[in-house]
Parts: C-alpha cells; structure tokens; sequence
C-alpha cells in the first residue's frame, strides 16, 4: 500500500503527466502511424488485466500480445502494445524515481511492481477514455458520409 506521499505523488502525476502523457501517445499512433483505435475487445481485456493483476502480470500479457501472429488487418493492434511496452520502460526509468525508494532487496521490487500497476493502470484508464472517445468520433464520420 502506497503512503500518504505516495498517494499524492500518484494522484499528481495522473494529473500532470499520465493523462496528457496517454493521449499523446494514442494521438500518435492514429494520427502519425495511421493506427486504428483500439476495438473494444482489447480495451477490455486492457482494462481488465490492468485492474485485476500486478505489474508483472501486466507486462505478462503485453508481451503475449506482442508475440501473437496477428492478421494484417490486425497489425495496429500489435503496434500498439509494442509502443505501450516502450511507454512502460520508459515510464519505470523516469516517474518510479519520483518515488524516492530507498528499500533494497525483494521488499523494493514488491514496491515497485505495486507503484508500476498503480501508474499504468491510471495510465491505461486515461489511454481507454481517450481511446473510446476517438472510436466514437470515427463512428460520427462514419455516419455523416452515409
């Protein structure tokens, strides 16, 4: 359980950072890799298995989900988790410091996997807003041009 420092640095940083931090990446992807949102079957499963395990079983399933043979017409669904894994890196490298750990040993790793999900769950629930909201706006074009 995080302390009450923590908490806020946590609550700060899905404020100033992981929010805008998720639409720039998804932006990214639909706007300059061309991606298609997420379809709602793997937003599920995302929010799922964000929500339910720790961070190792998090990183578990993005990496199954890189190591499918998905179909052509599914390739923006493996684009997207190999660029949500390099976010996760990333992110290790750059907000867990933030934290200001100084256990060592196993106990350290077992804080850092619990601040990790922590992060990447508000990281992904901000990513899935985001994602529905672009879904919706297709779905608008979509149905204008019809």
């Amino acid at each position: 359980m995080p302390s009450p420092e923590q908490q806020q640095t946590l609550y700060d940083l899905s404020d100033d950072e992981l929010y805008p931090g998720s639409v720039k990446f998804l932006h990214r992807l639909v706007d300059e890799e061309e991606c298609l949102p997420l379809p709602a079957s793997q937003v599920a499963g995302l929010l799922n298995i964000a929500n339910a395990s720790s961070y190792t079983e998090l990183e578990r399933f993005i990496r199954h989900q890189l190591g499918r043979n998905w179909s052509e017409s599914k390739k923006d669904i493996q684009i997207f988790y190999t660029e949500l894994d390099k976010e996760f890196t990333q992110m290790k490298k750059t907000l867990l410091p933030r934290f200001h750990l100084e256990q060592e040993g196993k106990n350290a790793r077992e804080v850092n996997d619990e601040l990790m999900a922590l992060l990447a769950r508000d990281f992904i629930q901000h990513l899935i807003a985001e994602n529905m909201l672009l879904l919706a706006t297709l779905a608008d074009k979509r149905g204008k041009r019809r």
